[in-house]
């Protein structure tokens, strides 16, 4: 009686261990396969200014969805060489990184750069303009997430400018206008304890200034030069208009509406116009500013154009969406005691218009990932669900936000003429296309024939894609 006892008893323990063992502590059978451990993923970055926003969508998507993910900065040296060759080495590279639109098609031939898979699908017109979409694509396929957006545009001091339409408004309705002048308002300056016109109250003198100044505004280079011409400058302004004439990102527009570089994309070499009739005249019209503002392009640096408009030197200059940030930030403290307005570029005259250059950055998927799958839910944080803090985190404008906007403060039409601008090409045969616009403008700012300099320069490209093609048969 014993002995079948303890077989009972060895039989019994026996089936509970076995229970045991089919059964997970809360009840869940160990028969169903466990919840695989979710990755640590690596994203690369150049901009420092990013790291505060990186680190908070880092947070931000390990809290929903369980992904750690690890920001790394780098120097941006042979950026997508140190990605490429860490990835065939297999260590420690980059599950995604951000990087310029430009340097996409590099990306693509250097085999890290993985066709986005757009998880919660938001790629798309409604999300964002065709410009940021055409930016991140390459060859027809969309190989990255566009990030954010930089592109140059017309800042200018708006009290300026109103004291200006004051005292102009003030000579016309004294009917003290030279009709030889073309509308000229010379001489007249802005009287600050001036008693208002006859018939008018403070608020409706306000709103005959506002709209004057509206008016004042310019739409052309030309509209800069009759103003500088006709109207005095208030007390403390220096300069009507200045512009950095030795960086291609403040110069661009001039020619940007005449030439054609790979197309929308960027990417096609079967288009290219560089030298034609209206970009030589563009040219032309731009060198003869020289004399008109005597600007020295050895000494001109952005940075002292953007300072010389915080110590209020200068009414009109071209900047890119840094200074909004710049701006707005020194107005908040007081160390920019004037008011300022943002407008489109103006055109060359008025049969030739503008076009300014701008830049896309982006968030691309390496294609050396494993974890491809959570590296575009990841992008997509970066570029999608945390880009309405973008701006305060960084300064930097999110291309997030559809065609559909409406232009009602500065960071809307700054959108505005972002979706009209020229993107940076991203053909590798072409890389060098910039620094040697750069170089013509100065050259031909310097006194060299607008035309040959153009010229020049599009044979020199022609050749180039003739090489490369050459290379590929």
């Amino acid at each position: 009686m014993k002995e079948k006892t303890w077989i009972l008893i060895l039989l019994f323990s026996f089936l509970a261990g076995g229970l045991y063992l089919l059964l997970r502590p809360h009840g869940e059978s160990l028969l169903e396969p466990a919840e695989p451990e979710k990755p640590t993923l690596i994203i690369w970055y150049t901009d420092e200014n990013l790291t505060d926003y990186l680190n908070s969508a880092a947070v931000a998507c390990l809290d929903a969805e369980g992904v750690r993910v690890e920001p790394v900065l780098k120097t941006g040296l042979e950026y997508i060489d140190e990605i490429y060759n860490a990835s065939v080495a297999g260590e420690d590279y980059p599950d995604l990184y951000i990087i310029g639109s430009d340097s996409l098609e590099k990306a693509a031939l250097a085999g890290v750069a993985l066709p986005v898979e757009d998880p919660e699908h938001v790629l798309n017109s409604f999300n964002y303009p065709d410009i940021a979409l055409n930016a991140a694509s390459c060859q027809g396929r969309q190989i990255a997430y566009p990030f954010y957006y930089e592109t140059a545009f017309l800042l200018y001091n708006s009290t300026y400018l109103s004291q200006m339409a004051d005292a102009s408004l003030r000579r016309e309705l004294a009917g003290d206008v030279d009709e030889e002048e073309d509308e000229s308002n010379a001489g007249a300056v802005y009287d600050p304890d001036a008693p208002l016109p006859e018939g008018y109250t403070e608020e409706s003198w306000k709103e005959a200034v506002d709209l004057k100044t509206q008016a004042l505004i310019p739409q052309s280079i030309e509209d800069i030069r009759k103003l500088a011409a006709s109207h005095s400058a208030p007390a403390g302004m220096e300069n009507f208009f200045l512009w950095d004439v030795s960086d291609i990102y403040y110069n661009y527009f001039f020619l940007g509406a005449y030439m054609n570089v790979g197309g929308e994309s960027g990417d096609d070499p079967t288009q290219l116009s560089i030298c034609n009739e209206d970009s030589v005249h563009c040219m032309s019209t731009y060198q003869k500013l020289h004399e008109f503002f005597s600007i020295d392009s050895s000494e001109s640096s952005y940075e002292k154009v953007l300072e010389d408009f915080l110590a209020g030197k200068t009414l009109f200059t071209i900047v890119t969406t840094d200074a909004l940030a710049t701006v707005s930030r020194a107005f908040e403290q007081g160390e920019y005691q004037y008011g300022y307005g943002v407008a489109a570029l103006p055109a060359v005259d008025s049969e030739h218009a503008a076009r300014g250059l701008s830049t896309t950055s982006c968030v691309v998927v390496n294609a050396f990932s494993e974890h491809p799958v959570e590296a575009n839910l990841f992008a997509e944080y970066v570029m999608y669900e945390s880009a309405d803090t973008l701006y305060d985190r960084t300064g930097k404008l999110p291309c997030m936000g559809g065609a559909q906007d409406e232009a009602t403060g500065a960071r809307d039409v700054v959108r505005q003429i972002y979706m009209e601008s020229a993107s940076l090409p991203k053909l590798v045969a072409l890389s060098n296309f910039w620094l040697e616009l750069e170089l013509a403008y100065t050259r031909v700012w310097d006194g060299a024939d607008p035309e040959e300099s153009l010229k020049q320069l599009a044979e020199q490209m022609e050749q180039q894609l003739a090489e490369q093609n050459k290379d590929a048969l």
